[in-house]
Order: structure tokens, then sequence, then C-alpha cells
């Protein structure tokens, strides 16, 4: 049995990030031994080029061909396969990993990159046309567009508070529960956005509760001896610990806000600042 063939993928994806598709074919001989194509949602098109790559992998395995070389059109998806690249979209780091620990089954492997006017490259790409075509004539519906990637959120903190509490312990349930004066330093890079803050007498603060716990679903509010979703507390676990805060502004030296009410312990990351619109003009 001839266990050596050759592979061509494609990945197209509608909007990118859109409505996606894959497609590959499988070739033996110069001759189309298997084909196959499918929808893959809402997806980048690199997305959809690396799932692809791991459905014609996957079967090129399961009919037990053993030395293969795969053609794809996209250099990126090559040149990180082969290691050449790495791979810093976290949106891509699964499939990437999927990917290699097909590419483990094989005696061999050889990945090269061609361009997209590669007769058979052109065959997966209209097989992806066709397949996104059926699915809309077909009334499936479709992804929006505006749709954001899970996971692709990046936030960078702009400031770190100084607070006298170390612990969570030592900080009060409610900020407002508390005199206590606290400090937030803004880091150089965002100086500019400081400007006027004095104008505010009263700020929202939204902080980063780096070392609350993130798997918490449902807690137990002080006081109360029922459960409750987190979505509907103020407790600091949550999936994302986004603490909101409102506090006095006291004064500004420079880069440093001196506020009261604040009640993140020491060395809090702070996402924004924003005006409390209650109290202050925006």
């Amino acid at each position: 049995m001839d266990t050596s063939a050759t592979i061509y993928t494609d990945g197209a994806s509608r909007g990118n990030p859109g409505n996606a598709a894959w497609a590959y074919i499988i070739l033996q001989n110069g001759i189309i031994v298997k084909k196959d194509s499918g929808y893959c949602e809402f997806a980048t098109n690199n997305q959809a080029e690396y799932t692809a790559v791991i459905h014609a992998l996957a079967d090129a395995a399961d009919e037990g061909l053993r030395n293969i070389t795969l053609y794809s059109d996209s250099q990126l998806i090559i040149r990180q396969l082969r290691g050449e690249y790495k791979v810093r979209d976290r949106c891509l780091r699964h499939l990437y990993t999927r990917a290699k620990h097909i590419i483990d089954k094989f005696d061999s492997i050889t990945l090269k990159n061609v361009p997209r006017s590669d007769k058979n490259i052109s065959i997966a790409d209209r097989m992806c046309n066709e397949t996104l075509d059926r699915v809309k004539r077909g009334g499936r519906k479709e992804i929006p567009e505006e749709r954001f990637i899970p996971d692709d959120i990046t936030l960078r903190p702009v400031g770190i508070v100084t607070s006298s509490y170390a612990t969570r312990g030592e900080a009060p349930r409610q900020g407002r529960l508390s005199d206590r004066i606290a400090e937030i330093h803004i880091f150089p890079e965002y100086e500019e956005a400081l400007y006027r803050i004095e104008d505010c007498a009263h700020l929202v603060v939204l902080c980063w509760f780096d070392k609350a716990e993130r798997t918490l679903l449902r807690a137990t509010p002080p006081g109360q001896n029922k459960e409750r979703g987190v979505f509907t507390i103020r407790s600091p676990g949550r999936p994302n610990p986004i603490g909101l805060e409102t506090v006095d502004l006291v004064s500004r030296n420079g880069l440093i806000l001196t506020v009261r009410g604040l009640d993140a312990i020491n060395n809090t990351p702070v996402l924004d600042i924003k005006p409390l619109i209650n109290f202050d003009t925006p």
C-alpha cells in the first residue's frame, strides 16, 4: 500500500473575522483521492487556514497515510508549523497545538508554502467559497461580522495603587466605608490623560483585582445566608475581576492622584479612570 500523499489546504473568511470555511484535497500520484470542506462559523482567515490543516492531517492519518507533503498558501501557518515563526496570536495557539499533535503521528512530513495561484490551492479555495455560498443559501444564521473574537482582548494598566491595605483581609468591604487615603500612581506615558483632572471632585476608578479568584461564579454576600451569582453582587472574585471604585479626588501632584474611599490593596493595577458624571461634567 502506498502511504505517501500530497495535501493542499485552504481557508477563507468573509469579513476576517467573519463567516469562514476550510477545505483540502489529498492526492496520490497526481490523482485526487479525497477532498472535503466544512463551515467553521466565525473565524479569522488564519484560524480557517489552521482548521483546514487540522482536518486534512487528521483524515490523512485515519486513512493510514504516513508520508505527507502539505502545501498551503498561508506563509504564516507554514512557518509557524516549521518552527520558523513564533505563535504570538493567542487565538491561534490551541489550533497550532492541535496541528502539531497530529503532525507527530506521521513518519515524515514536509510543509511548503505555495502561491495562491497554484491550481490545487485554487481548487481548495473554490471549495471554501462553495461551502460558504451553500450555507448562505440554506438559511443558516450567519455570525455578525462585528462580533469580537473570544480571548482577543488586551488590557494594559495605566497606573498602580499605593495603599496601606496589604491584603484583602485588611481592606474594607466597600471603599466608601472608610476615610483612608490612598494614592494612584499613573505611568508616565499616560500623563497627558490627566489634563484638567483637578476639575473633577469624584472619580470612578477601574481596577484589576489580580489576586481575586477568577473561577468563582456564586458567593454568599456578607450579612446574608443565601448564595447569589457573582453578576448580582460586588464580590471581587469573578471571571473578570474588574473593580469599580468611586472615590473622592483629594489632590493631584504630577503623576500621583491622592484619593479617598479606595478599597483596592497595595500594588493593584489600575485600568482606567473616569469622572463620576453624577457630580462632574464629563
